[in-house]
């Protein structure tokens, strides 16, 4: 066999793989979420991460649910607004004009306590992720798809957004590797992140294609091995309540 044709292959394939990962790293993805109530005491400007997601023609935004345990009034109890809510914008974190303006939580609960035990108690099956429609869009943030695939030990995969110690500027791109899924989540192990993963909540987590995995629900250190590790729910259950409104 003629090597100059097999080492041709290999430089196209290469050419073609960073082609495609150079792309998803110039990709505006990252939006933090702007809450703000009819009580402005309640504001929050800085409620952790969000995304937009499509599934068929429709486009969703997306967030984790835990964040309304900091982002809510004293009224509110379960995932219900209560008509307490005057507007929920996601938007980068450099740059609050380009927005995405929420029109309804789809997923309200009445049932689902917005208390810390409750998610706790329940952590094992604990959906932690909001849907909201979208009312306006006036970004140029591309819509993430869903990854159904399963994924593989070692996989490399990657959180985008901001923690609460990164200052405004473009997306974090975070780095980590696919150990395994319990339950609801993907327990993943950091490569490259941030020293504090306070507000990383809410951030997306994407393979190499960009597809979407899952997104941020907590972290941490393991006591015995040292290593950073990221707990990421899944999305299968988010899937499947969006289908179902479709």
């Amino acid at each position: 066999m003629n090597f100059k044709y097999i080492i041709a292959a290999l430089i196209v394939c290469l050419m073609v793989s960073c082609s495609a990962e150079k792309g998803f790293r110039k990709s505006s993805i990252g939006l933090i979420n702007n809450v703000s109530f009819k009580d402005s005491s309640f504001d929050n400007p800085n409620a952790s991460n969000g995304f937009l997601v499509q599934h068929e023609k429709n486009t969703y935004a997306i967030t984790a649910k835990h964040i309304l345990m900091i982002s809510k009034t004293d009224k509110m109890q379960f995932v219900d607004f209560e008509g307490d809510l005057k507007q929920w914008k996601m938007h980068p974190k450099n740059d609050a004009s380009s927005y995405v303006l929420m029109d309804q939580l789809l997923n309200t609960n009445r049932k689902d306590s917005l208390s810390w035990d409750y998610m706790f108690t329940n952590w094992d099956t604990y959906d932690d992720w909001l849907v909201f429609s979208i009312k306006e869009n006036k970004t140029k943030h591309r819509p993430l798809k869903f990854r159904t695939e399963p994924l593989a030990k070692g996989e490399p995969l990657y959180a985008v957004g901001w923690s609460y110690s990164d200052t405004t500027g473009i997306q974090r791109i975070y780095e980590y590797t696919f150990d395994e899924t319990e339950g609801n989540y993907h327990n993943l192990l950091q490569v490259k992140g941030p020293q504090k993963l306070g507000g990383l909540s809410g951030a997306p987590v994407v393979d190499e294609k960009g597809k979407l995995v899952g997104l941020v629900t907590s972290g941490g250190e393991d006591e015995k091995t040292k290593e950073v590790f990221l707990q990421v729910t899944s999305t299968k259950n988010m899937l499947t309540y969006i289908e179902s409104l479709e």
